[in-house]
């Protein structure tokens, strides 16, 4: 066991190094809401969009995750989502959460320990 947590462990080095060399900036987002700027960092991202609608935040992650099938651990890309639709504009009387979605790479409670390698901005309905 200590063998295979091993080389799970110096293969998601490996993958994490090379992708951070790549390096990561924030910019615009180019989906198809309007207004929408991304801030991402090393393991997630998060967006807020202006206008009208709802819109979701996906990330894509390299590292290792739990599966449902045996062997329950791979290592390798895998794809986060927001875990709500958010709402595009300024909502003061909302939390962040509402307006500025996240979605992140590296979640002990779900078994996800991973950096973000891409990020997309999708509206799900006006």
């Amino acid at each position: 066991m200590t063998a295979t947590v091993r080389r799970l462990a110096g293969a998601s080095m490996v993958i994490a190094g090379a992708v951070a060399a790549i390096g990561f900036t924030a910019g615009n987002a180019s989906a198809a809401p309007t207004d929408c700027v991304t801030d991402r960092w090393t393991t997630g991202a998060s967006a807020h969009c202006g206008g009208d609608g709802f819109f979701t935040v996906e990330v894509d992650c390299v590292g290792v995750y739990v599966t449902r099938t045996a062997p329950h651990l791979a290592v390798g890309p895998y794809m986060q989502a927001s875990q709500r639709f958010a709402y595009a504009g300024d909502h003061p009387e909302m939390d962040p959460t509402q307006t500025h979605p996240r979605a992140d790479c590296f979640e002990f409670t779900t078994g996800h320990f991973g950096i973000a390698t891409g990020t997309r901005v999708y509206e799900t309905f006006r």
